[in-house]
């Protein structure tokens, strides 16, 4: 693979290979070395480096690549978690670039400037919307420092987002919970169960222990907006409770055609962990769960979810992702575990307050309520442990 000149690969002990943004490299000019990653295939290498290339471009005082690249070194800006930044960059490289608003004095952009880069990306209108998120982050944090002028006004904040069809992740129907459960691996049945009980992602589910519980509940913080939220009390049933109790010291047995007999794993702080007794991470969790899904049960799975989901779509006419037309996704746990607690009786607000949830977004999970039946026990109204026993 060619490599831009600035681009520096350092090969480690290991044999891994580390590369680094290090232009002017043993001249006058030499820069300071940036860590690029590990992976020269990923979009987010190459994103890196076009910022990067865009920033080493003199750009005037005032100018919204001028304040594109204050931001970058900022605090507010390097406390972000790395795919938030990640993220981030695609617009901010957008912002900074000479050929668009680069040069602009950011005290001159109007309204009108953003309206035409909104709808120049009308095609991809989440990206879109998410131009218009970033670039109201960076000119609410550019205003107090007076680098937008004497006057300073956001323009991001009047131009309204593009309509975006109502999609979302599927919630789980009763049989597919009940089929892993049946048939999936002792990781994955908790996976299942921790998910419903708790409505959390993926990068919360593999975090969670003993450490966690408060009697009748679980404290999470979510890693996806811990930069802003505390951390919140979620209350549990009196089974889920027990279940959480017992499976703190309790092994996940794995088993594996390889091995002569099933192995018993045990992590004294987490619920999931690996056939190795490590963390999983959200993209591992993602892996063991697609791996799954590709044995004879998981396929098994997959059929009756592609046919029960296409008589969804065409009775409902719902709009669905790609992804969800495979199978059922471990994100799709959180709005089983939201229509368990609607259909229990709660009501939305209250919801949104158990389990951290924005009040909209419970509000989007509402419109499977009649038509997917998420369990049998969720007409019941869910009977919280009032003490902390």
């Amino acid at each position: 693979m060619d490599l831009p000149s600035e681009v520096r690969r350092v090969k480690k002990p290991n044999g891994k290979c580390y590369y680094y943004w290090h232009p002017g490299r043993g001249t006058k000019r030499e820069g300071k070395a940036i860590a690029l990653g590990s992976d020269p295939s990923s979009p987010e290498f190459w994103e890196r480096i076009r910022g990067l290339r865009i920033a080493s471009t003199a750009a005037p005082a005032g100018s919204i690549a001028w304040v594109v690249g204050l931001y970058r070194e900022s605090e507010a800006y390097r406390s972000c978690a790395e795919s938030t930044q990640a993220s981030y960059a695609v617009h901010l490289n957008r912002f900074a670039n000479p050929e668009g608003w680069g040069h602009l004095p950011a005290e001159a952009l109007e309204p009108r400037h953003v309206l035409a880069l909104r709808d120049s990306m009308k095609e991809t209108p989440v990206m879109a919307n998410q131009m218009l998120a970033v670039g109201g982050t960076l000119w609410s944090w550019a205003a107090p420092f007076g680098h937008l002028g004497r006057r300073p006004f956001n323009p991001f904040e009047v131009v309204p987002g593009l309509d975006i069809p109502d999609r979302g992740h599927v919630p789980w129907p009763a049989w597919a919970q009940e089929f892993v459960l049946a048939k999936g691996p002792a990781d994955l049945v908790r996976m299942v169960r921790l998910g419903v009980m708790t409505c959390q992602r993926e990068s919360d589910l593999v975090r969670m222990g003993p450490v966690h519980r408060d009697g009748a509940a679980i404290w999470c913080r979510p890693l996806k907006t811990r930069k802003k939220r505390r951390a919140f009390r979620v209350p549990l049933t009196t089974a889920d409770a027990l279940l959480l109790e017992q499976w703190a010291g309790e092994p996940i047995l794995f088993e594996n055609t390889r091995w002569k007999a099933p192995i018993a794993r045990t992590h004294p702080d987490l619920y999931l962990f690996t056939p190795r007794a490590q963390a999983y991470t959200p993209d591992r969790l993602r892996a063991r769960w697609t791996r799954w899904l590709e044995t004879d049960a998981g396929t098994e799975l997959c059929g009756k979810w592609r046919k029960w989901l296409a008589t969804q779509v065409e009775r409902y006419d719902w709009d669905i992702e790609p992804e969800e037309a495979r199978g059922p996704t471990i994100h799709g746990l959180r709005g089983t575990g939201v229509l368990v607690r609607l259909n229990a009786g709660h009501d939305p607000q209250q919801v949104s307050n158990d389990i951290g949830m924005s009040l909209p977004m419970v509000q989007r999970y509402i419109r499977f309520r009649d038509q997917v039946e998420v369990a049998e026990a969720g007409r019941r109204r869910l009977k919280l442990v009032a003490s902390d026993g």
